[in-house]
């Protein structure tokens, strides 16, 4: 059907510099596949909207993947799920990508397309007299069900949904729909396509279109469009209904998810200035993957809405708790531990603020706990801690205690770590703010930061072996106020009097994240921890932390996760989509 993919254009820049722009010949493949013949027949209802449309009841085992679902209800894009343009493309010449050309409003997103000269600097790259638009998703995904309800363009620009990423070796598309709506001969044609630019084994670019008919003008009204993409194969839905099949050969890659408008000269022509400005509106895009039936989270309260049990500022004391942090609920059972070790500002006075957003905050002059309303821009979870207030003119010396704020729980699932295939950990972390105050002349590199970390403690579980209950600490730093990116670390826990003495194992921030914490955008950390979990144990027993190292033995079986202040800073992080996944053999 097409002769040129989005991506196409994309790869390097040298072809925005040259301006090529056009048709490149295109092998299609042969791949078995079925297309619909006809009319779509009955169509299913919307029961929910927790799961497909095509699977009301379920059977697909289908969970809600957050990351690539959105029901635009805020007053602008989400940052922390997707860019108002495409990090690695301009646009189809001669429409350019305007940022100005996204918007969200009542419950939806916008896509327009309209007259409008480029910049100076896009002039002799081939751009000229439209603009379009571009939203692209922040995070990558293998597989799963993705559904958007959506109306076209009535225009002779293309209007489009669609999923690629380039690799240095591997560059493949899956597009969704490319739909001309005001297009005399493409207005009811439901382009379908799949792009094979590069494998370690072909280089040659190929592909495997597939289009169906409807009776209908697409820009007409909202219809729900569907893909399910698995190892197997990819189909596609119309409102609900299975319009394509076709064998999955060669997208096995994580993608990006992407709706754009286009200029497509070759292919619908060049807008007429009648129908400008045209929008593409697309009320939801819904996101599900398939959880592995031995899948189990080790944690549970994920959003923080039980509250929380507060220790004493003593850690000597142990889980002693001082307050329950219940919102003035007595009905809630919290399962989380909050920790304010070495504060001087205890909060089992604080009253809980309630907010019409349904936030709700308890606050003192050294830290605030904000758990987030459901929709509000604060959710799920923000931890604020004032240096400043607790060290006040006081420098912290070597051996003195400093203060905490962390949450804690107990794993609710336990595992030998030989019962795993995966321990997937998933977190979504926003910098909301960070204030030096230390005097220069008074820092020490050695004793003088602000740490956002997470500790997971892998304890022997074996009764019968010489390490029964002995465990190390294994972390993983996300924010450290004296580099970019947090540095290994492997060193015995020590530096103040109520230290446990036991190993701790912190691996590369690298190997979760790539991007300073300090721009204070949402980043995402994802990992399986695994593999690092079982070096860290190999490491102990050679340092001599264990007797016993046999991964069998041995079981994640609590976290926490939070700041600690060892010099006079003030800072404060929001925290979503927390989890800890276990998959089973």
């Amino acid at each position: 059907m097409k002769n040129i993919s989005h991506a196409f254009i994309h790869i390097v820049l040298f072809i925005y510099v040259f301006g090529l722009v056009g048709q490149a010949a295109v092998e299609e493949m042969d791949i078995p596949q079925w297309v619909l013949k006809g009319e779509l027949g009955k169509r299913p209802q919307r029961m929910t909207a927790d799961y497909p449309l095509s699977d009301q009841s379920n059977k697909g085992g289908w969970q809600k993947y957050e990351l690539m679902s959105d029901e635009f209800e805020a007053d602008k894009l989400d940052e922390q799920k997707w860019y108002a343009h495409n990090p690695g493309w301009k646009g189809r010449q001669p429409a350019f990508f305007s940022e100005g050309n996204v918007q969200v409003s009542e419950g939806k997103l916008h896509l327009t397309m309209r007259k409008e000269e480029p910049p100076e600097n896009l002039k002799d790259k081939g751009y000229h007299t439209y603009s379009s638009a571009a939203v692209q998703s922040k995070t990558r995904v293998l597989y799963g069900y993705f559904e958007i309800k959506a109306k076209p363009m009535r225009s002779h620009g293309s209007s489009a949904f669609w999923f690629y990423d380039i690799a240095p070796e591997l560059w493949t598309e899956i597009d969704v729909f490319e739909i001309g709506g005001g297009v005399p001969d493409w207005k009811k044609k439901y382009n379908m396509n799949l792009h094979v630019f590069k494998t370690p084994q072909e280089k040659k670019h190929w592909s495997k279109p597939g289009g169906w008919i409807s009776p209908d003008d697409w820009a007409d009204d909202y219809h729900v469009y569907g893909l399910e993409w698995n190892e197997e194969k990819l189909t596609w839905y119309v409102d609900g209904v299975p319009v394509r099949w076709t064998k999955n050969t060669n997208w096995h890659q994580p993608l990006t998810m992407n709706f754009d408008s286009e200029t497509m000269p070759d292919w619908f022509g060049l807008p007429r200035d009648e129908d400008l400005p045209s929008v593409f509106s697309i009320e939801y895009v819904r996101a599900w993957k398939k959880q592995p039936a031995q899948s189990k989270s080790l944690f549970t309260d994920r959003k923080f809405q039980q509250g929380f049990l507060l220790m004493y500022p003593r850690s000597s004391q142990g889980r002693k708790t001082e307050a329950v942090l219940n919102f003035g609920d007595s009905a809630l059972k919290p399962v989380w531990y909050l920790a304010q070790w070495g504060t001087k500002y205890t909060l089992a006075g604080a009253e809980c603020q309630k907010f019409p957003n349904g936030d709700r905050v308890y606050e003192n002059a050294g830290k605030k706990v904000l758990v987030g309303g459901p929709n509000s821009e604060n959710r799920d979870l923000i931890l604020a801690i004032s240096g400043k207030q607790e060290y006040g003119d006081k420098v912290r010396k070597s051996g003195e205690s400093w203060p905490h704020l962390l949450i804690e729980q107990d794993a609710n699932n336990i595992y030998p770590l030989t019962r795993l295939n995966e321990l997937n950990f998933h977190v979504l972390l926003k910098l909301r703010d960070f204030q030096d105050h230390m005097n220069p002349k008074d820092f020490d590199t050695h004793l003088h930061a602000s740490q956002f970390q997470m500790f997971l403690v892998v304890r022997n579980i074996d009764k019968q072996s010489k390490d029964y209950m002995n465990y190390f600490w294994f972390g993983v730093p996300f924010f450290d106020s004296r580099r970019d990116i947090p540095k290994a670390y492997q060193a015995r826990d020590s530096g103040k009097q109520d230290a446990t003495g036991k190993f701790i194992f912190t691996i590369d921030g690298r190997a979760v994240n790539y991007q300073p914490m300090k721009t204070k955008k949402w980043i995402t950390f994802q990992k399986n921890l695994l593999n690092d979990i079982k070096e860290g144990l190999i490491a102990a027993g050679k340092r001599g932390y264990f007797s016993d190292t046999d991964p069998a033995h041995y079981a994640v079986v609590n976290m926490n996760l939070g700041w600690e202040i060892t010099g006079t800073y003030d800072a404060a992080i929001q925290i979503r989509d927390l989890d800890i996944c276990a998959v089973l053999k």
